[in-house]
């Protein structure tokens, strides 16, 4: 019985399978595929001629490289802001002892509840009264604060973390900011590693506030110029495979890096 539900359950993982890697399967032959065979019935899953056309007409045609430098820079500091101020909050409600510590905890945590375009309006009008607009400090800043998962991740490691180190530390005289940078920081690097995938995937993936803030080509970043390839009557689909290829390829091997890290912390933080 045992192996007959094993059978089971592997043949249904292996058929969801197939059906989420066919458009990723797709995407990729298409962006190799001359542009008039984009659309040939029966398709082709295999490019025949082969050609980097597609490549070289979205490289030449538009920025392409400034946005991609755009897009790092961007990820970049978001990821380093996000990891910062997450692990300081979790370390804060985890290991250290104020006056409504669980009430100010449960509050942050509900704002998960909240859409963030709910947010997105009070976000843009503080942007404009600072002068951020079309900047790079109002697509970074407001994304590089108040990620109530990121606090929730560390913090439910950092639970399991025993506090006896805090208190030889402490024995040793090391103060909060070195027990935290020294001890706390180096114990939490799987949270940390699967943190950093989700705040990489979703800040390189980032479409609408970059589209809010931004108004000069010179600050767009990879997702809007993947949108610009989309004319208004037509679009160029072997292009914008293309571009979709250069763009997801370095989330597929960021996520391939870190995978033994992710599934680290999904076992020893109990979050299954």
């Amino acid at each position: 019985m045992k192996k007959i539900d094993a059978v089971i359950i592997y043949t249904v993982l292996s058929i969801m399978t197939i059906i989420v890697i066919i458009p990723f399967l797709w995407m990729t032959s298409t962006a190799f595929k001359p542009q008039k065979q984009t659309f040939k019935f029966p398709p082709e899953w295999i490019p025949a001629p082969f050609t980097w056309d597609n490549f070289a007409r979205v490289w030449n045609e538009m920025p392409f490289g400034h946005y991609i430098l755009n897009t790092i820079f961007i990820t970049l500091v978001i990821l380093i802001g996000q990891l910062l101020f997450s692990s300081m909050a979790a370390y804060s409600f985890s290991r250290l002892e104020f006056p409504g510590r669980n009430l100010i905890f449960v509050i942050f945590i509900g704002s998960l509840m909240i859409p963030e375009i709910v947010t997105m309006i009070p976000q843009y009008l503080i942007m404009r009264e600072l002068g951020w607009l079309n900047t790079f400090k109002a697509i970074t800043t407001p994304q590089m604060f108040g990620n109530a998962f990121g606090v929730f991740l560390l913090r439910q490691y950092l639970i399991g973390i025993p506090k006896e180190l805090d208190e030889a530390a402490k024995i040793d005289g090391s103060g909060i900011i070195r027990t935290f940078t020294t001890i706390i920081l180096p114990l939490t690097k799987p949270a940390l590693s699967t943190l950093a995938v989700f705040t990489l995937v979703k800040s390189w993936n980032s479409f609408l506030w970059p589209l809010v803030v931004t108004t000069s080509q010179q600050k767009f970043v990879l997702t809007i110029g993947l949108a610009n390839l989309n004319g208004q009557y037509s679009a160029d689909w072997a292009a914008i495979m293309a571009a979709s290829f250069i763009a997801l390829l370095p989330i597929i091997v960021l996520f391939a890096f870190f995978q033994r890290f992710f599934i680290q912390s999904i076992q020893m933080s109990g979050l299954k």
